[in-house]
C-alpha cells in the first residue's frame, strides 16, 4: 500500500523530536501581562511545603490540568515554571510543581493567558518563579482509618530537587493507595411498586499505585533550554462485593451474589523538549511516548439459599495501549506586542485488546480480540497581538486529519479547528475575557470493542463506525479582584455539539443497508452501543469567590465558594424525547473555610460540597447515581510539630451515602414494560485522616 503524506509526516516527525528532545534548566523570568504578584511572605501563614501548596492559596485562582485527549495540541495546564510551559499531559504540570520546595519560590505571578505567546492558554495563568539554591526535598505521609475496613497506612510521597552546573533536576517516589468501601440495603420492587426482595450489600475497593518520576532541565547556553521527563507506575486494584438476599422478603430459591474484580497494570512514559533560536525566532521540538498494559479479571457467582452454585461467569481481558507523539513549534515576534507561532504535530495511537467470557453455567467460552489504530496529524497557525493597553487578542486557525483502522476497515476524517480569544482590562483589577472555539473531540478506543459487564449482567456491542464529535464553544468570563485579597469570578459558557458520542441502539439492517422492521412496525434492535447522535447542546454558569476576613476584623480567616449550574439537551435516540446528556453535571457547589489563628501555629477549618448529575439511559434501563450528601469534613492543623506540619481531619460529617436507582424494562424501554425498580443506598461512616509533611 502506498504511504500517505500523513504517514510520511508521522514517520519523520516522531523520531526527529524524540532525538532532539533534551534536558533543560530553570531560569528567572518576568512574564508580560502580569495581573498580580505574590511574594513568599504572603503564604507564610499557611506554612506551605511545596509550590503547589502556595498555588492553592492564591485568591481567585483555580488550577486546571492539561490536555488528557490523544495528542498534545495547544494550551495545556494553566501553570508556567519560570515563564516556560511544562511539557506533558493531564496533571503532569501539577506533579512537577508539587516537587518544588516552597523555600525556593521567589514569587508567583498571575498573568493573563491571552497576553502570552502560548497558543491555547486563556484566563488566569500562574507563573511560578523558582531558584534552586542547593539540594532540597519534601515528604508527606497520609494515613487513613475507616470503620470495618483495613487501615490505609501506605500513602506517601517524597521528592528531591537540586542543581549542578547548568543541569537542574527533581525526582519523586510515591504511592497513591486507598482502602475504601460502603455498605447498605438494596430494595427491589416489581413494576407495580410491590416489594420483591431486600439485599444486604457490602463492597470494598482496595488499590495501590506506587511509582516514580524524574525531571531534568538543561541550559547548555543562552536561549537554549531542554527538558527530559521519565515516569513509571504500577497499579493494583481489587474490588469485592457481596449481596445477600433476605429470605424473609423473597420466597424464591436465591440467596447470595458475589462479584470480584481485579486489575494489574503497569505504565510508563518518556517525554522531552528542546527550544533554541532559529532564524528570526525560536524552534521547539517535543517528543512524547506512553505505554500501558492492563490485565483485568472479573468473576460473578450466584448461590441459592441451599448454597448450590446456580450461575458462574468470568471475564478476562488484557489491554495494551500506546501513544507516540512528535510536535514542532516555531515562534517569532516581528515587533513588540505581536507574536506568531506555526505548529505541526503527528501522533500514533493504538489499543490492542484480547478478552474471553467464560460461561461456566452453560459450559461456553466466548473469546474476543481486536486492535484499533489511529494516525493523526494537525497543523495550526496562531497570532497573539496587543491591540491597546487594555485589549489583547489571540487567534488560531488549523485543521486535524485522522485515520482510524480496525481490522479491514479504515476510515479517515478532516476536521477544522481554531479559536478567537480576547481580554479586555477596563482597570488593573478587572478583566473581561471571551473565547469562541471550534473543537474536535476524541474517541475512546474501548467503545470500538465488544465488552461484558458481569456485575450488571450487560453486554455492550462495540461500534467501529464511531466518528469524532465536533462543537462550537463560546464563553465570557468576568474577573474582579478587590483590595484586601477578595475576588469574584463568573464564567458563562455554551456548547453546540454535532456528532455527540453517547449511547445508542444498534438496528438490524438488510443487505441493502436498510433498517429491518418487525411485524409490529418497530425497528429491530440487535444491541446497545456507544454511537453518534446528530446534535446536542450544553450551557451553564460558574461563579467563584474568595473573601478574606482581615477587612472585617476576622484576621486569618478566609472563605472560598464555588457554584456551577449546567443544563444540556439531546433528543433521545430511542424515545425521541428531549433529555439531558447521559451522566451530565446538573449542579455543583463547594464551600471552604479556613482560620489561621494569629500569632500561633494553629489553624482549623471546614469544607463541604455537593454534586448532582443526570440520569444514564441504556437500551432497557434508566440509571441514576446520587451522592446523597453533602460531603463535609473538618480539620485542625499545627504547622510546627518538631519541624513537621500535622493536619488531622474528621470526614463525612453529614453521613453521606452512595445511592443508586435503576428502572429495568422487559425489552427496549420505548415499547417495553417496567419489570423492576432497584433502590440502593450504601453508607460509610465517619473516618479519620492524618497528613504529616515536612521539608529538608
Amino acid at each position: 500500500m502506498t504511504a500517505s503524506p500523513f504517514k510520511l509526516l508521522c514517520a519523520a516527525a516522531i523520531p526527529l523530536t524524540l532525538m532532539t528532545a533534551g534536558i533543560g534548566h530553570a531560569q528567572e523570568a518576568t512574564t508580560e501581562g502580569t495581573l498580580r504578584s505574590f511574594e513568599p511572605n504572603y503564604f507564610s501563614q499557611y506554612a506551605p511545603t511545596t509550590a503547589l501548596d502556595m498555588l492553592r492559596r492564591v485568591p481567585g485562582f483555580q488550577l486546571q490540568g492539561g490536555n488528557t485527549d490523544r495528542g498534545l495540541g495547544q494550551g495545556g495546564a494553566n501553570v508556567l515554571l519560570n515563564g516556560s510551559q511544562i511539557t506533558g499531559k493531564g496533571d503532569d504540570a501539577f506533579s512537577q510543581i508539587g516537587r518544588i520546595n516552597a523555600s525556593t519560590v521567589t514569587r508567583i505571578d498571575i498573568v493573563d493567558g491571552a497576553s502570552l505567546d502560548i497558543p491555547g492558554l486563556s484566563g488566569q495563568v500562574a507563573n511560578v518563579i523558582s531558584k534552586n539554591t542547593g539540594i532540597t526535598g519534601t515528604w508527606e505521609w497520609r494515613p487513613e482509618w475507616r470503620t470495618d475496613l483495613q487501615a490505609n497506612l501506605l500513602p506517601f510521597k517524597a521528592t528531591v530537587s537540586g542543581e549542578t552546573g547548568n543541569l537542574s533536576y527533581s525526582a519523586e517516589i510515591k504511592n497513591d493507595s486507598f482502602r475504601n468501601g460502603h455498605w447498605g440495603p438494596e430494595k427491589q420492587y416489581d413494576g407495580a411498586g410491590n416489594l420483591l426482595r431486600v439485599l444486604d450489600e457490602k463492597a470494598t475497593y482496595n488499590g495501590d499505585n506506587p511509582g516514580g518520576s524524574v525531571n531534568l532541565t538543561w541550559k547548555p547556553k543562552e536561549e537554549h533550554t531542554g527538558h527530559l521527563n521519565l515516569e513509571y507506575n504500577l497499579f493494583n486494584f481489587n474490588r469485592a462485593q457481596t449481596s445477600i438476599i433476605n429470605p424473609e422478603t423473597d420466597n424464591s430459591q436465591t440467596g447470595l451474589d458475589t462479584f470480584a474484580f481485579a486489575e494489574d497494570e503497569w505504565n510508563g512514559k518518556i517525554d522531552g523538549d528542546y527550544e533554541f533560536p532559529f532564524l528570526a525566532g525560536k524552534l521547539k521540538t517535543i517528543g512524547y511516548y506512553r505505554f500501558e498494559r492492563s490485565e483485568t479479571y472479573a468473576r460473578s457467582k450466584h448461590f441459592a439459599l441451599n448454597a448450590d452454585l446456580e450461575r458462574h461467569g468470568e471475564y478476562h481481558q488484557v489491554a495494551d495501549e500506546g501513544e507516540a507523539i512528535g510536535r514542532t513549534e516555531y515562534s517569532w515576534s516581528p515587533s513588540e506586542g505581536r507574536d506568531w507561532q506555526v505548529a505541526l504535530e503527528g501522533a500514533y495511537n493504538y489499543l490492542d485488546i484480547g478478552a474471553t467470557f467464560f460461561d461456566f453455567t452453560g459450559g461456553n467460552e466466548h473469546p474476543n480480540a481486536s486492535r484499533v489504530e489511529e494516525l493523526r496529524s494537525e497543523g495550526t497557525i496562531t497570532h497573539t497581538r496587543t491591540l491597546s493597553p487594555k485589549w489583547d487578542l489571540q487567534v488560531s486557525l488549523g485543521g486535524e486529519y485522522s485515520e482510524i483502522s480496525q481490522g479491514p476497515q479504515t476510515r479517515d476524517f478532516i476536521r477544522p479547528k481554531g479559536f478567537i480569544s480576547t481580554t479586555y482590562k477596563p482597570s488593573d483589577n478587572f478583566s473581561i475575557r471571551t473565547k469562541v472555539e471550534r473543537e474536535v473531540g476524541q474517541l475512546n478506543f474501548f467503545d470500538f470493542v465488544d465488552s461484558v459487564s458481569l456485575e450488571d449482567n450487560f453486554n455492550t456491542t462495540g461500534n467501529s463506525n464511531l466518528v469524532p464529535s465536533q462543537s462550537w464553544n463560546g464563553e465570557i468570563e468576568f474577573d474582579k479582584q478587590f483590595n484586601g485579597g477578595h475576588s469574584l469570578k463568573a464564567r458563562f459558557y455554551g456548547e453546540l455539539i454535532s456528532d455527540l458520542v453517547d449511547r445508542i441502539p444498534l438496528y438490524e439492517t438488510d443487505s441493502a443497508g436498510n433498517i429491518v422492521i418487525d411485524e409490529n412496525g418497530n425497528r429491530v434492535i440487535v444491541g446497545d452501543a456507544v454511537g453518534n447522535i446528530d446534535s446536542a447542546n450544553k450551557y451553564g454558569v460558574e461563579v467563584n469567590s474568595t473573601i478574606k476576613g482581615d477587612d472585617f476584623g476576622l484576621k486569618g480567616m478566609e472563605l472560598n465558594t464555588e457554584l456551577r449550574l449546567q443544563k444540556s439537551s439531546v433528543d433521545d435516540p430511542l424515545g425521541g424525547f428531549s433529555r439531558r446528556l447521559n451522566g451530565d453535571t446538573k449542579s455543583y457547589w463547594s464551600l471552604s473555610f479556613r482560620h489561621d489563628i494569629p500569632d500561633t501555629n494553629w489553624a482549623w477549618g471546614v469544607y463541604s460540597d455537593q454534586h448532582l448529575q443526570a440520569q444514564v439511559y441504556r437500551l432497557n434501563t434508566i440509571n441514576q447515581f446520587t451522592f446523597n450528601g453533602p460531603w463535609a469534613h473538618a480539620f485542625v492543623e499545627h504547622k510546627d510539630v518538631f519541624g513537621m506540619k500535622v493536619n488531622a481531619s474528621i470526614r463525612n460529617l453529614f453521613g453521606a451515602s452512595d445511592d443508586f436507582e435503576r428502572t429495568v424494562y422487559d425489552s427496549r424501554r420505548d415499547i417495553g414494560e417496567v419489570i423492576r425498580f432497584e433502590d440502593q443506598s450504601r453508607e460509610f461512616d465517619l473516618f479519620f485522616r492524618l497528613v504529616v509533611s515536612g521539608t529538608f
